[in-house]
């Protein structure tokens, strides 16, 4: 309800001289805040006392809060940002200088030192933005824990959702150089990069189900499932690697070193594996951060790969034997058994009718 405010105000000697003094009058609502409409005028401001807190733009007190600010103005608080109930800016060059600083300085329970929320299915309830054009190790959002035991975590994300897609932390790059997501743990077989359980999460009970070590060594208790279904060595070839297609039957290179060729002579012993269409798994002698050679082709030893194959020594059929033949980079049905021992590539996992042609193969090297 309002009323009718009539008041005397001594004002500083700067605006009057001492001695005098200044009627000031207005109108107000109780537990509000005046503010000056003219140099002797007051009304209502957007701060209230609201029971024990102090609010703007607030009309019901939150129990437990000293301090609330709500907005609903339309007005861009700084470029590239929407509205902001509160806009905090540090524009000091000091380490640690900060815009908005929360702490939570209890030592025990579920406390935060800043929380966000929204009710917007395209919000965010905490967001971080760092502007600057030069590297040098900023981010976002950084989160640090100094804990030396118990369960503690520098940043959580956490999908509560029993349904639909959600996901507990997401990050994305969009820099051909980038990273979606880094884990950076300690060297050794000690040390533990990334870890995957099962189970809450500190609650004592949970279960690991696939770690990688501080090596890089991976440990997965349900397996690895490509979809790729055989498993390839990088191998160098000889000559123009542009002469190479996945399907090509290959041979060991006798005039070179850890090398292959296509296969060119038949029932050869020198035979090593099929150029892999899609591999599942391809091992190597190269590190992570080494450059792969260009020379280099995945060469199927174990698993099922389609192979090219001719019927020069007859039509195939599923489960024949397969050997090199007079057709480069063909493989042909095995008929002389005094001269497959050594030579055999696989199995024929399907049928082969006309001249050439591509089938499934059993890699099984005999």
């Amino acid at each position: 309800m309002k009323r009718s405010a009539l008041c005397t105000l001594i004002l500083c000697s700067c605006l009057v001289p001492i001695g005098r003094t200044q009627t000031v009058t207005g109108t107000g609502t109780p537990g509000t805040i005046p503010v000056f409409t003219g140099s002797s005028s007051i009304a209502n401001s957007k701060i209230s006392q609201l029971g024990k807190s102090v609010a703007i733009g607030a009309t019901n007190e939150r129990p437990g809060t000293m301090f609330e600010v709500i907005t609903d103005s339309t007005t861009i608080a700084q470029p590239g940002q929407g509205p902001a109930a509160i806009f905090g800016q540090a524009t000091g060059n000091v380490d640690l200088t900060v815009g908005v600083a929360g702490f939570a300085t209890a030592e025990s329970g579920n406390v935060f030192g800043v929380a966000g929320v929204t009710f917007s299915p395209a919000g965010q309830g905490v967001t971080g933005n760092n502007t600057s054009p030069v590297g040098g190790g900023g981010g976002g959002i950084f989160g640090v824990t100094s804990a030396s035991s118990g369960f503690s975590f520098g940043s959580w994300g956490a999908a509560i959702g029993t349904s639909g897609a959600v996901i507990g932390v997401l990050g994305t790059t969009t820099s051909p150089q980038g990273d979606g997501g880094r884990f950076v743990g300690v060297r050794g077989d000690d040390g533990t990069i990334i870890r995957g359980d099962v189970g809450p999460p500190g609650a004592g009970t949970e279960f690991t189900v696939f770690r990688v070590d501080g090596d890089g060594t991976v440990f997965a208790n349900g397996g690895f499932r490509p979809h790729g279904a055989d498993f390839a060595e990088a191998m160098l070839v000889s000559g123009d690697r542009a002469r190479y297609a996945p399907g090509d039957l290959l041979v060991i290179d006798v005039s070179g070193r850890r090398r292959l060729t296509l296969s060119q002579t038949s029932y050869s012993s020198l035979v090593a594996g099929i150029y892999s269409t899609k591999p599942g798994v391809v091992a190597s002698q190269h590190g992570v951060g080494d450059p792969v050679s260009a020379s280099e082709v995945p060469l199927a030893i174990v698993g099922i790969v389609p192979c090219k194959v001719t019927a020069e020594n007859g039509p195939i059929a599923s489960g024949d034997l397969l050997v090199t033949s007079s057709t480069p980079g063909h493989a042909m049905k095995g008929t002389d058994r005094g001269r497959m021992l050594g030579a055999v590539v696989g199995k024929a996992l399907e049928p082969m009718q006309k001249e050439t042609g591509v089938i499934q193969v059993l890699v099984t090297l005999q």
